[in-house]
């Protein structure tokens, strides 16, 4: 074999591992560029939040949820079934999509997607224990 022809499939082998370095499984690209999506979202979700003044709230929060709380609502409750500050609940399976609200002194479960929620902000946080519940 002639060193040109050596050179030639060298270059060859060097192309193809890069090529094998760099492919990917099918499907895995579009997970990846969820996964990435979702924590953009969730970053830019927290900026906005917290610059409100809501809390994350990284002891209850995990892999299947992100939740955040409103301080200046928490109130003495007298169930343990009800919660004793208003939270916004992200769950993994939403999180680029909807948004769950609980108020203070309830369980209600009420649900917003980020347009809605930003947009109604101030009744939420204007919500303390007692009063009437809002409506959306």
């Amino acid at each position: 074999m002639s060193r040109n022809s050596e050179r030639k499939k060298a270059r060859r082998r060097k192309r193809q591992a890069a090529r094998d370095e760099r492919w990917l499984p099918a499907g895995v690209m579009d997970a990846v560029a969820e996964q990435t999506t979702t924590a953009a979202v969730l970053e830019a979700f927290d900026e906005r939040i917290t610059e409100r003044g809501w809390v994350f709230d990284d002891e209850v929060s995990d892999e299947e949820s992100a939740l955040w709380f409103f301080p200046p609502s928490h109130a003495e409750v007298p169930d343990e079934e009800l919660v004793t500050v208003t939270t916004i609940v992200l769950t993994a399976e939403e999180a680029a999509d909807i948004a769950h609200v609980v108020f203070v002194g309830t369980a209600d479960d009420y649900q917003f997607d980020f347009d809605e929620l930003f947009a109604s902000l101030d009744v939420i946080e204007a919500y303390r224990l007692g009063d009437p519940a809002p409506t959306f």
